[in-house]
């Protein structure tokens, strides 16, 4: 049975793998990928935005206002940043570059713009790999807008007889998907951004959220219920063709596929307590990274920085 399944998995991988552009493979074997940014609660207090080193495991603290910071979302470049933080009763959206200190690598938050005002919650921000435009939740339905801003408007709007969430813009800015029940159960679905179609992408998938597009805006990873054990699971998905595969099912969720394909950053309670894993997409084989008795989740893949122009000389 695990062999079956670490079989499953390599199979995978080599789909993945194969369905990336010739231009996408390219940027990916250059993207290096060491570091992530994740929410956690490890402090005690509010939510808020750390960074770890995926090779040293080194955790570094990027934002510290006690409000609340949930939702990072990166682009290809790895340093354009948006992210959802309270802001008096409201969530608002915020964006950022990440600056570095390149003689003591610490990472550092530079140029914070707040992209929205309201006395709603605006959340799910998702940033384009070219950093142009930004998707998000809000109490009029999914939205989109430029990442600086402007152009607001309704994707998906409210309807009182669906329940529409979780918004993420492909890479590519081709499409918007979504969690809805308006096929009768929860799937994921998605809006053309240009066309504002709705298509069905699952079916009896049972989603929970969690999505995340693979860096060819072919594959969406995801959280879903219909697993074996009956716990949480995470699920990929063909975004065109439908079909869906079940990777772990072990109460994982919140899932991001590296821009190569071959790694998988999780959430996951398997060991108690909600902790961040790292998956091979190869083998198969799992370990985690972060030990701390606060809330770790929400991760996101991110490239290192760029080398400033002074240190290469």
């Amino acid at each position: 049975m695990i062999q079956r399944y670490i079989n499953g998995v390599r199979v995978l991988a080599v789909l993945l793998m194969a369905a990336l552009p010739a231009v996408a493979m390219a940027q990916a074997r250059t993207t290096d990928e060491r570091f992530a940014i994740f929410v956690s609660q490890r402090n005690g207090g509010a939510a808020e935005l750390y960074m770890i080193d995926l090779d040293s495991r080194q955790v570094s603290q990027l934002t510290n206002t006690g409000r609340g910071h949930i939702s990072p979302t990166i682009a290809a470049d790895g340093r354009n940043l948006a992210y959802a933080a309270r802001t008096g009763s409201s969530f608002e959206l915020f964006r950022a570059e990440i600056g570095i200190a390149w003689r003591t690598r610490r990472p550092t938050i530079v140029s914070l713009n707040r992209l929205t005002v309201n006395p709603m919650d605006e959340t799910s921000p998702s940033l384009t790999a070219d950093a142009n435009w930004l998707s998000f939740s809000s109490g009029n339905g999914i939205e989109l807008m430029t990442s600086s801003g402007a152009g607001r408007r309704i994707l998906v709007p409210v309807d009182g007889a669906y329940l529409d969430f979780n918004p993420v813009i492909a890479p590519d800015g081709s499409r918007i998907a979504f969690v809805s029940n308006r096929g009768g159960n929860f799937d994921i679905w998605t809006c053309d951004r240009l066309t504002g179609e709705l298509r069905q992408v699952t079916s009896n998938a049972a989603v929970l959220g969690g999505l995340s597009w693979s860096a060819d805006s072919s594959k969406i990873a995801f959280t879903t219920a219909a697993t074996a054990s009956e716990l949480k699971g995470i699920a990929i998905v063909d975004s065109i063709g439908g079909s869906f595969r079940v990777l772990t099912d072990r109460n994982d969720s919140s899932p991001a596929i590296s821009a190569r394909g071959d790694r998988m950053i999780f959430t996951s309670m398997r060991d108690g307590d909600a902790e961040l894993y790292l998956m091979d997409l190869t083998s198969g084989r799992v370990e985690r990274l972060t030990r701390n008795m606060g809330v770790d989740d929400s991760a996101v893949f991110v490239g290192e920085p760029p080398m400033p122009e002074r240190s290469r000389k």
